[in-house]
């Protein structure tokens, strides 16, 4: 079957492993853009990973793969079933959002103040309203009614009241979708507000979720909102995560995708230098590590080899001060926490001091040193590759420093 027999309102699926990951990434990157998939992954902690290995027969940190893959095919993922399924409610009648500004209607406070609070967590900003805006529900509604976000009609509100919020919020510009809260009051034709709450979205396309809090005598007002195309919730949290995840597919959908550059590489200097290394299951010393980096187009500081204290004064000639002494060896992992960097070295005099401390700080294990010309503060970053079977290469990138690991 054609991709077009898929192009449903959405898409749901759990996953515990993938067996063709490649495949999955290419298929989901095609559908996305027009239909949303929702996806939870099972086995994200340890103990779930390993539940999934002895299951599935894999071995991979997939729950890591799959969010990174999710995120490049457009796919929103969730950690808990029941919020996916009230997201895939409102997914199956209403448009996603063109932004995260909310509007929020209500008829009591407390209940509001968890929607705001929610929503805001999630990721969504509060909309404000217009002087227009603002006038026209000043005028059709109750004067005890508060007119900020969210709006609140009071209990005694009416069908007029309630099609009247909803259509003010809107109609407004600055809204990209409304949260209508209601807890049925005896005293009110609830039947009517239903109706009236579905008028006032007929001639939008912004997304609208209705919260609900009844009992039995009351559930026809749920009946009829669903018949009516309107997702109903329960709680005033799962509405506003409801549009919070709606919003997510909508930044998924239209963030801009560009192709990789083609990048001018010489493999074959970098391939001599592994062939140097092969079999050592060792760091690569950073000499060559650097060189692996400009053979791959990346720009690195001048570097230069130092073994003894005769290699110095070459050293600072090729690059130039201030620079930086760094100690270069397979067993010192973390430089800086060990001693082994040494910045802002000005001249030749604190170049030999610098040399003579670090020589005798790691005297006891096999260590050579690097010379490296000083750059300008910058951000520091992190990258990192490995293999995944199946999939091709996992790139890792983010903050870089003496941080990494606590980040």
């Amino acid at each position: 079957r054609g991709l077009g027999d898929v192009y449903k309102r959405q898409i749901m699926m759990q996953t515990e492993s993938f067996k063709d990951p490649a495949a999955f990434l290419e298929v989901a990157s095609k559908i996305t853009p027009h239909t949303p998939i929702l996806a939870i992954k099972a086995g994200r902690t340890r103990e779930g990973s390993v539940a999934v290995s002895s299951h599935t027969g894999t071995l991979v940190d997939q729950a890591r793969m799959a969010s990174a893959m999710y995120r490049k095919a457009g796919v929103v993922e969730f950690h808990d079933t029941h919020e996916m399924v009230k997201a895939a409610i409102a997914f199956s009648t209403q448009e996603p959002p063109k932004g995260r500004r909310i509007g929020m209607i209500t008829n009591t406070g407390g209940p509001g103040i968890q929607a705001v609070d929610e929503a805001v967590g999630s990721g969504l900003e509060l909309a404000t309203w217009s002087d227009k805006g603002r006038a026209k529900l000043e005028e059709s509604l109750y004067a005890e009614a508060s007119l900020g976000n969210p709006v609140d009609v009071v209990a005694t509100a009416n069908a007029d009241h309630y099609h009247a919020a909803v259509e003010t919020l809107l109609e407004e510009d600055g809204t990209d979708m409304v949260l209508v809260f209601f807890v049925t009051a005896p005293f009110t034709d609830t039947e009517a507000i239903a109706r009236r709450i579905k008028e006032a979205t007929d001639a939008s396309d912004k997304p609208v979720v209705v919260v609900v809090e009844t009992y039995s005598e009351f559930y026809g007002l749920i009946d009829k909102l669903r018949q009516s195309d309107l997702p109903v919730y329960e709680f005033a949290e799962d509405g506003a995560r409801a549009l919070a995840a709606m919003y997510r597919y909508t930044t998924l959908r239209d963030r801009e995708v560009e192709a990789p550059p083609e990048l001018e590489v010489d493999r074959d200097r970098a391939a001599a230098i592994l062939g140097r290394r092969e079999g050592s299951d060792a760091y690569l010393p950073q000499a060559d590590a650097f060189a692996m980096l400009a053979a791959y187009g990346i720009p690195v500081p001048k570097v230069h080899a130092i073994s003894g204290p005769e290699d110095l004064e070459a050293a600072a000639a090729a690059v130039g001060f201030p620079c930086v002494l760094k100690v270069d060896s397979t067993v010192v992992i973390h430089k800086s926490d060990e001693g082994g960097v040494v910045l802002g070295i000005e001249d030749g005099a604190a170049l030999a001091e610098a040399y003579d401390g670090m020589s005798r700080r790691f005297s006891g294990v096999e260590a050579a040193f690097i010379l490296q010309e000083q750059k300008p503060a910058g951000r520091e970053i992190i990258v990192g590759a490995t293999e995944s079977p199946g999939l091709g290469h996992l790139v890792m990138f983010g903050l870089g420093g003496i941080f990494v690991e606590v980040m």
